[in-house]
């Protein structure tokens, strides 16, 4: 199991919180008002928001990628787990999801497609915060994969019934899977 701690938006007690569930240390008090979902010793990635502790297992993750039902989502997706460990923002996003924009909507849309990736999670998985990533919203929203979600999901998406199309639709996934950059 890997644990990320945002030391920018975590207090140290909610940081060890998120230690403490991940080891299943029993008669340390928790945080109050901290909520904990899932089983720690099953978790492959642990999400710290300001009220609750996600643990994300496989099955979780799996069940995610399968609720991206269009194109764009997956694109979302694949775009914040291409780069692990690397915050990619609204801007970026859009780049990459909506490279053609005429219009100039690229980043409403990328932030559209985050929005409903979110509410999927929270709705069909009972996530609070959604997405299997850490978010930033200071300025810019950005957000960023684990390594160890970031494979996972990569790995779903190549197996969805829409990755052939996501290819054709998106030429610089296509790019990234020739060259070996997933």
């Amino acid at each position: 199991m890997q644990i990320v701690i945002d030391t920018t938006q975590s207090t140290f007690e909610e940081a060890m919180a998120v230690v403490r569930a991940a080891y299943g240390v029993r008669g340390v008090q928790q945080t109050p008002g901290v909520i904990v979902q899932g089983e720690p010793t099953l978790a492959v990635w642990s999400h710290h928001g300001g009220w609750f502790i996600q643990h994300w297992n496989t099955e979780m993750l799996h069940r995610w990628v399968e609720l991206l039902r269009n194109t764009e989502q997956l694109a979302t997706a694949w775009r914040i787990c291409n780069t692990p460990g690397v915050w990619v923002t609204s801007p970026q996003l859009a780049e990459f999801v909506v490279p053609t924009d005429p219009q100039g909507r690229g980043v409403v849309r990328a932030r559209a497609a985050v929005q409903v990736m979110a509410n999927l999670g929270r709705r069909e998985i009972g996530s609070p915060g959604g997405m299997p990533f850490d978010k930033q919203d200071r300025g810019r929203s950005a957000y960023k994969a684990a390594k160890p979600v970031a494979d996972i999901v990569l790995e779903q998406i190549r197996r969805s019934v829409l990755y052939e199309r996501l290819l054709q639709e998106y030429p610089a996934v296509g790019r990234q899977v020739e060259a070996g950059e997933e």
